[in-house]
C-alpha cells in the first residue's frame, strides 16, 4: 500500500449482496457504494430511480455513518447537483486516477474517477491522519518533488493525503481493492467496525450507443471585435454589450465566496444570492459564445457542482478537468482538487489543440505533460534530454504538472493569480490563433496576457480599476518585448494567505539551523520545548527565534516531525552546526547577554 495511517484500527471489509434499495444499514459504519463509470448522462438507466435509491439508503444509515460513492465525474456532478435533502453532507470530492484512461472523441483523454465522501453528521470529517508515500523520479531516483532546504520539515514516510489520489488507480472492470483498503485505514476509528461494500454495477449497467441530444442553437457567428480590449466595469453590464455568438472561448475564475463556512451550496441566504449572481453571468457567457465553442469555469468542487446545476439547463456538459493545485494545508486531507468545469454550446467542435496540424512552440509545450513521477530538477531534465528519455505525454483531464505561483518575485499585487502555464494549456486546447478569448474576471491580466502571447485576440473585463490598471501596464510591457511573468524583485501588498509576512531582514543564522536546534532540544527534554526552554538551552540568542519566525509553531515545526531525505533512506542523525559557525554564534549570544545585563 502507498499510504500510512496513524493510530488506525483497520476496519473489517463486508461485501453486501443485493440492490441498494433492499439494504438497510443500521450501525455507524463506512458504507461504500460502487456505481459504473458513466461517460454521459444518457448512459445512466433510470437516473431518478438510482438517485432515489441512494437517498433512501442514506436516510436509513446511522447519524455517524460515512457514505462513499465511486463513479464517474458526470454522474457525481449530476447527483450532487440534485441533492436537496438534509441527511447527506458532502465533505470531499476525491479524484482517483483511472487504471485505464480512455479517449473521448474530439476531446481530452479521460483519466480520473470521482470518489464522493458524504457524512450523515454536519461537523468536520472524522478520520485518521494518513500520509501518502513519496514517489521517486525514474531517472535520478530522488523524490519527484524537490523539497530543497525544507526536508527537515517533512515526514520520513510521505506527505499528508490530499483529495487527488494518483498513487493508486481504479478500474471499473474489477473490484477496487486499493480504495477499500484505504477506506479501511482512513476511517479506522473506534466508532466504526466495517467498510460495507455495495457493488451496484450489475444493477445499473450503462445504456450503450445512445445518441446524445445536443441542445440546438442557430448556426450564426458574429464577427466581434476587431481589436483586443481591457474593460474596467461590472461584468454583467459589460457582457450585455457583446453580441450573441461572437466569442470563441470564455474562461471564468470567479471570486469563491469563501469568507463563511457552508455545509452545502443552498445553506444560507448569502450563498444563494452569490449563486444567483453566478447564474446571471454564466447565462451571459453562454449567450455570447459561438455554437460549438466552450465555456470553462474554475472553482472548488462544491461550487462547480452548483455551476453544473445551472449550466446543464442551457448548455452541454463537455468535461470535468481536475487541477491538482495544492492550496493552503488547512486540514489533514489537504485541498488540492480544483475543478475546471467545461460546457459547450451545442455539440462541441473537435478540440482545437488536437485538431490543428501545426503548433507554435508554446502550444506544443502546453499540450504536453511530464510522464508520471518524473522530477523537474534542471540537472535531471538535462540528462534525460541528452539520453533522449521519453518523459512526456499528451495532457489528459488530470493536471498535476502545473504549479502555483509560490514566490513573491513572480507575483503582482493581486491575491489570487493563476500560473501562466495553466492559461497557456487552456487557451491552446480550446482555441486557434486569432480567435477571441474572454475573461469576465480578468484581475491583473493572466488570461489576456497569455492570450496575446499565443496570438489570440482577447477581451478582459475587470471591476477593480486598480487591477485593470495593473493589467494594462503589463500589456504595455509585453508590447515592448518584456516578459510580464518575469521575476520582478518586489513584494506585492496583496496576499492569498492569512499568515503574516515577515519583514525583509538579514538572517545571521538560517531558519533551518534554528529549527533543527529546537529539534535537538526537544530530544534532550523528551517533549516539545517552550520559549523559556529554548532561551536557556539554545546556543543561539532567543531574539533570532522571535524575529525570524511568524509563530512558535513554525519554530517547533521540525521537532514535530521526523525529517526526510530525497533518497529512500532518511538521515535521522541529530544536526550538528559546523564549529567555525558555532564559535561566531556563541560570541553573538554573549554580546547580547551583556547588552541585556547593562539594560
Amino acid at each position: 500500500m502507498a499510504h500510512s495511517s496513524e493510530n488506525t484500527i483497520p476496519l473489517k471489509e463486508e461485501k453486501i449482496v443485493g440492490r441498494l434499495r433492499d439494504c438497510s444499514p443500521h450501525r455507524a459504519n463506512v458504507e461504500f457504494i460502487i456505481l459504473p463509470f458513466f461517460k454521459t448522462l444518457e448512459e445512466i438507466p433510470n437516473r431518478s430511480d438510482l438517485y432515489e435509491d441512494i437517498h433512501y439508503f442514506s436516510s436509513m444509515a446511522s447519524q455517524d455513518s460515512v457514505i462513499a460513492i465511486l463513479t464517474s465525474p458526470v454522474l457525481a456532478s449530476d447527483f450532487c447537483s440534485e441533492l436537496n435533502n438534509n441527511h447527506l453532507h458532502l465533505k470531499l470530492w476525491i479524484a482517483v486516477k483511472l487504471e485505464h484512461s480512455y479517449s473521448k472523441e474530439g476531446g481530452l483523454i479521460q483519466s480520473h474517477a470521482a470518489l464522493l465522501i458524504f457524512t450523515r453528521y454536519k461537523g468536520s470529517l472524522r478520520h485518521t491522519k494518513t500520509r501518502i508515500a513519496y514517489t521517486y523520479c525514474p531517472s535520478c531516483h530522488r523524490t519527484t518533488k524537490d523539497y530543497g532546504g525544507k526536508k527537515h520539515l517533512y515526514h520520513e514516510f510521505g506527505t499528508l493525503m490530499s483529495d487527488v489520489w494518483r498513487d493508486i488507480t481504479v478500474s471499473f472492470s474489477s473490484y477496487p481493492y486499493d480504495i477499500v483498503r484505504r477506506l479501511q485505514d482512513l476511517f479506522g476509528l473506534s466508532e466504526y467496525e466495517a467498510v460495507n461494500v455495495y457493488d451496484q454495477r450489475n444493477y445499473y449497467k450503462p445504456v450503450l450507443h445512445t445518441k446524445h441530444n445536443y441542445k440546438k442553437y442557430p448556426i450564426i457567428e458574429n464577427q466581434y471585435p476587431e481589436h483586443s480590449s481591457l474593460i474596467n466595469g461590472d461584468c454583467l453590464e459589460e457582457l450585455d454589450n457583446i453580441p450573441d455568438n461572437s466569442i470563441d472561448f470564455c474562461f471564468a475564475d470567479p471570486p469563491y465566496n469563501l469568507n463563511k463556512k457552508y455545509e452545502n451550496w443552498n445553506d444560507g441566504i448569502d450563498i444563494q444570492a452569490y449563486f444567483k449572481w453566478c447564474d446571471k453571468w454564466l447565462s451571459s457567457l453562454a449567450r455570447i459564445l459561438k455554437p460549438g465553442r466552450t465555456l470553462a469555469v474554475i472553482n472548488i468542487p462544491q461550487w462547480c457542482i452548483r455551476h453544473f446545476k445551472h449550466l446543464k439547463t442551457i448548455m452541454d456538459y463537455q468535461d470535468w478537468i481536475v487541477w491538482e493545485g495544492l492550496s493552503m494545508p488547512v486540514r489533514m486531507i489537504m485541498p488540492a482538487h480544483y475543478s475546471i468545469l467545461c460546457f459547450s454550446k451545442g455539440k462541441p467542435r473537435p478540440m482545437s489543440g488536437f485538431a490543428r496540424q501545426t503548433h507554435s512552440f508554446l502550444e506544443r509545450k502546453a499540450l504536453e505533460t511530464l510522464s508520471e513521477n518524473y522530477c523537474i530538477r534542471p540537472t535531471c531534465m538535462k540528462i534525460r534530454k541528452r539520453l533522449k528519455h521519453n518523459d512526456t505525454e499528451i495532457a489528459s483531464n488530470l493536471w498535476w504538472d502545473i504549479h502555483r505561483l509560490k514566490h513573491n518575485s513572480r507575483r503582482v499585487d493581486h491575491p489570487c493569480q493563476l500560473p501562466p502555464n495553466f492559461m497557456y494549456r487552456l487557451i491552446s486546447l480550446f482555441t486557434h490563433e486569432n480567435e477571441i478569448v474572454l475573461d469576465p474576471f480578468n484581475g491583473v491580466g493572466s488570461t489576456t496576457l497569455t492570450a496575446q502571447i499565443l496570438n489570440r485576440r482577447y477581451i478582459g473585463i475587470e471591476l477593480s480599476e486598480y487591477y485593470c490598471k495593473i493589467a494594462s501596464e503589463r500589456h504595455k510591457e509585453l508590447n515592448l518585448g518584456l516578459n510580464p511573468f518575469r521575476k520582478n524583485g518586489g513584494t506585492p501588498k496583496a496576499k492569498n494567505s492569512p499568515v503574516e509576512r515577515l519583514k525583509k531582514q538579514k538572517y545571521e543564522v538560517s531558519k533551518k539551523m534554528l529549527q533543527l536546534e529546537v529539534k535537538n532540544i526537544s530530544k534532550q527534554l523528551g517533549r516539545m520545548p517552550t520559549r523559556d526552554d529554548v532561551s536557556k538551552l539554545s546556543k543561539f540568542p532567543i531574539d533570532y527565534f522571535d524575529e525570524y519566525f511568524i509563530s512558535w509553531g513554525e519554530v517547533t515545526a521540525a521537532a514535530r516531525t521526523t525529517g526526510m531525505s530525497e533518497f529512500k533512506e532518511a538521515n535521522k542523525d541529530i544536526y550538528q552546526l559546523p564549529e567555525t559557525r558555532l564559535s561566531f554564534i556563541k560570541e553573538q549570544k554573549n554580546l547580547m547577554l551583556k547588552k541585556q545585563c547593562k539594560i
